[in-house]
């Protein structure tokens, strides 16, 4: 029994030491507790404001994307709006167009009703003596100038305006300038190059008159075959080696292909000199000619009577003076130029 004391007694005494220790670990795990707390506060806290940050970002992309696709819209709408001003500007101009040619033809027909018949004529006057004045400077037609002038003149005197007394003056005074010109025989000196041209093909080469022509054979009269029979082999011997002088040795040269070609060359040069003396060229309607001449020189027999002709008519065409200073019709264009204003000044 004592024993048993003994042990209650000893278990007694060992109890309270459990006790001490959960009261001194208490504060550490209320610390522990406080800090889980804490920190599952901190984690919600930032947790909300990562939603709230989440939420005004999907706002503000939803905003962006609403006032993008209102910017589309009214790019659209400005689009369609500057399509629609453009067409609106198409046909105005359109519109502007058409006026301005009404205006135009009703100007034109209210001039053609209220011009006078002096006005007409002058205009057609003017027109004409324009193209005469062109044409001989360019051309040096003297002919076509006087023909212009004598219809001026006539229609002046058919008009018998005192107010165009000096502009019909003017007309005379042009008209005795041009007769006094020397006259240029253009359609002659033209007529007598295709004669040249025409005879070019019958002008005989060099070539051909210093070819011999075939002797006949005289075999003189024997009674005895074998005389007969060496003297004709003695005239055909004869025939196959010639001698003659050549003073032109690049005609003899010539081959059919090259005497074609040099006259058909020569027809050109010759084409070329009847265009040069139209355009009034002086310098390649001589040059043209003096090329002519210097082949008839070269190739050709100039012992010819016909030769002989040819090279006559191009040495005295390459004679003749082309350029001529023609005068102008100034003064008689200046003149209906000035009638003409006065013309319409006095329109009523």
């Amino acid at each position: 029994m004592n024993q048993d004391q003994e042990s209650l007694s000893a278990a007694l005494t060992k109890t309270p030491k459990p006790r001490r220790r959960f009261a001194i670990s208490q504060p550490g795990v209320l610390l522990a507790i406080v800090a889980i707390l804490a920190a599952g506060g901190v984690w919600l806290h930032q947790q909300h404001q990562v939603d709230v940050l989440k939420a005004s970002l999907a706002q503000q992309v939803e905003q962006q994307t609403l006032r993008a696709e209102q910017a589309q819209a009214a790019n659209a709408a400005a689009q369609l709006q500057l399509h629609t001003v453009q067409q609106q500007i198409a046909l105005v101009s359109a519109k502007e167009a058409e006026a301005q040619s009404q205006q135009a033809s009703l100007t034109t027909m209210y001039d053609a009703l209220t011009r006078t018949d002096t006005q007409r004529s002058l205009a057609e006057i003017e027109q004409n003596l324009t193209y005469a004045s062109q044409q001989l400077q360019l051309s040096g037609s003297v002919a076509l100038a006087l023909t212009a002038l004598d219809s001026t003149d006539r229609k002046l005197q058919e008009l018998n305006k005192p107010e165009l007394i000096s502009l019909r003056q003017a007309v005379t005074r042009d008209m005795d300038r041009l007769k006094t010109l020397p006259a240029l025989d253009t359609v002659g000196i033209a007529a007598r190059l295709n004669s040249l041209i025409d005879e070019l093909d019958q002008l005989p080469l060099a070539v051909d008159v210093n070819r011999l022509p075939e002797q006949p054979k005289t075999v003189p009269a024997s009674s005895n075959w074998a005389g007969n029979f060496g003297a004709e082999l003695w005239a055909d011997l004869k025939t196959l080696i010639q001698i003659r002088r050549m003073d032109k040795p690049d005609a003899a040269l010539l081959t059919a292909n090259q005497t074609f070609f040099l006259r058909e060359n020569m027809k050109l040069r010759l084409l070329d000199a009847r265009t040069s003396l139209l355009t009034r060229d002086q310098n390649a309607f001589r040059a043209d000619l003096v090329s002519v001449s210097h082949y008839l020189q070269q190739y050709f027999d100039e012992t010819a009577k016909p030769v002989q002709q040819t090279k006559a008519t191009l040495d005295e065409l390459s004679r003749i003076s082309l350029a001529q200073s023609v005068p102008t019709l100034d003064a008689s264009l200046a003149a209906v130029r000035t009638a003409r204003q006065a013309a319409e000044r006095t329109k009523p």
